[in-house]
């Protein structure tokens, strides 16, 4: 009997090609495996040799999930017309091996097998040589049918967290499995275990440098830019293609203000890509999918359930999920089939939601999946409060900057009233004193005035008695003679009446000046009034006659102009200010002739159909340079030497025309070739319309985009 079992295990032992030839055999098979270090590669490498040696119709790798009670094909090779069996399957789909599989044992069956009542000890034996096999082990020889072959050899492979391998030898006929054969598979398995190690460590390097540079990627971004719609949109990208799913959204807890939807696309290495944006959500998809924004409900259960517990979840088939359910509107219009939800929080705050959604298929998320999307919600949570911290400050710094710029303003405002305040105490001592002045002149000069005829009258009165005198009287005595000659008489007779006369035009001339003053002053009238333009400027060129030198040409051109509703005092100034700075003008060296021009005009404003009176004051000295040109209207800003000018003369008499008249004052000068100041005032300055008029100029002028100086608007102004 001993000698009929060696002749057995003979004819086994030249099944596999005699000891030895299976040990170089099983090197060159491990050899082959270990060549690559990519998981797939491997086990795909391992089912082919396996296929090939064993003659067999079938062979596959799965893996078996415990957690999950589910059975992933991830390597199979096929012989003749077999359909694949890729993907996961129930445990329940390996029917009466299911037991054998949940706990790791080896799985060896052989099918319905007629044989000769001889033999029936011989393949027993076979089966009791086995180390994994007795007569009373559920992993004895059975009969198990597996993806529908009846006989088959499941050897279990070890070394991955959480799971367990099988490499399944199957056969479509009933067939069976030799010690041989059976210790050869278990080799190969140790060895593939090894290589799976192996692999896996490779893998995790692998997974750990995506982590490592997606994490880079994000932290980069922050730091290149601190917008937030931007962060998150680009993180979310280059999560979507590192996971490869189909669909990827971050929901922010905090509403922003923003309140914009935007679409725009955005190209990455392989795939297009649209991204979406509406309020507090964004989106990426694959190009051939559309947006589901429109229909993402902030209150879903999902959503819910993160906010509550603060925990990801997993759900591998949302139609099997409990909370979703198969008639969840949101998931069918999205068409959702897996999905991966992970918290972005930071220091026990909830700052958003990472949602990550397969649509092509149903997904069992790995270990490796959820650790990177785990990275990524918490360098997105670092990069919100970084950018939330960013705004903040932006905020605080646009709020300072208002305050500093309102502060500015009332530092200008206190300027101006300043200088108007200086200008006005100014005017108003002038005024008193120009005033006192006249009244005081006025007194003796009407006396003086007054009393001219009444001196001519007595004086012709005297010369009628002299001359009776030398009528009636012919004979004089010599003494009298003399004192005739001495006070040579016949020239006091003729230049007496033209003293008389002359004194007569001065005091005219006197009471003249006092008028003109008395009208410069205005101290007699009320603020406003209805006053005339050529008056108000011919009563300043007469205080101003001093300072007129004999070279310097005055010309007038007086238009018929109405009256103009104004503050007289106040745009007597003006002139003067306008008039002495053209006569200073003039006081430089420079070739004769010094002409000073004076313009006034009737001009009828086309954007309100009202009458304006337009005054050019024009003078040929040596204009204004270039750089002080924007100064001119500054408080306090002179260019003269210290002591003959405070700098308030333009300033104020911008403020006058402007704000007080609601007209406008501008300028044109060219250096070494004059200067011309315009002045424009409405007839009826108190007007509405005026008002809204001058909005509408300014707007024209200065954008309201850009921030400048209506004085510097004006004055950079087409005159023409």
């Amino acid at each position: 009997m001993n000698s009929f079992y060696s002749l057995i295990d003979t004819w086994f032992a030249r099944k596999l090609r005699y000891p030895t030839q299976q040990t170089a055999l099983l090197r060159k098979i491990v050899d082959r495996i270990r060549n690559s270090l990519e998981l797939k590669v491997v086990l795909q490498t391992a089912v082919d040799e396996v296929t090939a040696l064993l003659k067999l119709d079938r062979c596959i790798f799965f893996w078996y999930f415990k957690d999950l009670q589910r059975v992933q094909v991830v390597c199979e090779r096929l012989t003749g017309d077999h359909s694949s069996h890729l993907g996961h399957h129930p445990l329940s789909q390996f029917g009466s091996a299911a037991p054998l599989i949940e706990m790791g044992d080896l799985v060896v069956s052989v099918g319905q097998l007629s044989r000769p009542m001889g033999l029936d000890l011989i393949w027993r034996r076979l089966a009791l040589q086995t180390d994994h096999a007795s007569p009373n082990s559920p992993n004895a020889e059975s009969n198990a049918d597996i993806l529908g072959a009846p006989a088959n050899l499941l050897v279990p492979v070890r070394g991955r967290e959480r799971s367990v391998g099988f490499i399944a030898c199957l056969s479509d006929q009933p067939r069976r499995w030799t010690s041989a054969e059976v210790e050869f598979m278990q080799a190969i398995a140790q060895q593939v275990e090894i290589a799976v190690r192996q692999a896996q460590l490779y893998e995790k390097m692998q997974k750990q440098a995506q982590r490592e540079k997606l994490i880079n990627q994000i932290t980069t971004q922050t730091r290149q830019s601190l917008d937030l719609n931007t962060i998150l949109v680009k993180a979310i990208a280059h999560l979507l293609n590192a996971l490869k799913v189909d669909r990827c959204l971050v929901r922010l807890i905090e509403i922003p203000d923003d309140d914009s939807y935007s679409t725009w696309g955005l190209e990455t290495p392989g795939i297009n890509q649209t991204v979406y944006h509406r309020r507090n959500l964004f989106e990426v998809c694959r190009s051939s999918l559309s947006s589901s924004i429109d229909y993402f409900d902030p209150n879903g259960p999902i959503t819910q359930w993160v906010m509550q517990h603060r925990q990801p979840v997993l759900i591998p088939d949302v139609a099997e999920d409990h909370r979703i359910g198969s008639t969840n509107v949101e998931y069918m219009l999205a068409r959702i089939k897996s999905s991966l939800v992970v918290p972005v929080k930071a220091n026990g705050s909830l700052l958003g939601i990472l949602y990550l959604n397969q649509c092509s298929y149903v997904r069992y998320w790995t270990r490796d999946d959820q650790k990177l999307a785990q990275a990524v919600a918490d360098q997105l949570a670092i990069s919100i409060k970084q950018a939330r911290l960013y705004a903040q400050s932006r905020r605080q710094a646009a709020e300072s900057a208002e305050q500093a710029r309102e502060l500015s303003e009332t530092l200008r405002h206190l300027q101006q009233t300043q200088a108007q305040l200086i200008q006005s105490e100014k005017m108003s001592s002038l005024g008193q004193m120009v005033a006192g002045i006249a009244h005081e002149i006025n007194n003796p000069v009407s006396f003086i005035y007054g009393n001219i005829p009444y001196v001519e009258q007595y004086v012709q009165s005297l010369l009628r008695l002299i001359e009776a005198y030398e009528t009636h009287s012919p004979e004089t005595v010599e003494e009298l003679e003399g004192l005739v000659r001495e006070i040579e008489l016949d020239f006091l007779v003729k230049d007496l009446p033209r003293i008389l006369e002359s004194m007569r035009s001065g005091a005219n001339r006197i009471r003249e000046i006092v008028l003109s003053l008395r009208s410069f002053s205005r101290l007699d009238e009320a603020n406003c009034k209805s006053a005339n333009i050529n008056d108000g400027l011919d009563s300043t060129l007469l205080v101003l006659q001093s300072h007129i030198k004999p070279d310097i040409q005055i010309i007038q051109r007086y238009g018929d102009i109405p009256l103009v509703e104004c503050y007289p005092r106040q745009l007597n100034q003006v002139f003067m200010n306008l008039l002495m700075n053209a006569i200073e003008s003039l006081n430089h060296p420079q070739p004769d002739p010094k002409i000073i021009s004076i313009t006034t005009e009737r001009m009828l404003d086309d954007v309100i159909d009202g009458h304006w009176v337009r005054i050019t004051i024009t003078d040929n000295g040596c204009g204004i340079p270039y750089d002080v040109q924007p100064k001119v209207f500054e408080p306090f800003f002179t260019t003269k030497k210290t002591g003959q000018g405070a700098g308030l003369g333009l300033t104020v008499s911008y403020q006058t025309v402007v704000n007080q008249h609601q007209g406008l004052l501008s300028f044109e000068s060219e250096p070494g070739q004059g200067s011309k100041f315009v002045v424009e005032i409405p007839a009826k300055h108190s007007d509405l319309r005026v008002r809204n008029r001058n909005l509408y100029l300014f707007s024209r002028i200065n954008p309201p985009a850009t921030s400048v100086n209506p004085r510097e608007a004006i004055a950079k102004r087409n005159l023409s």
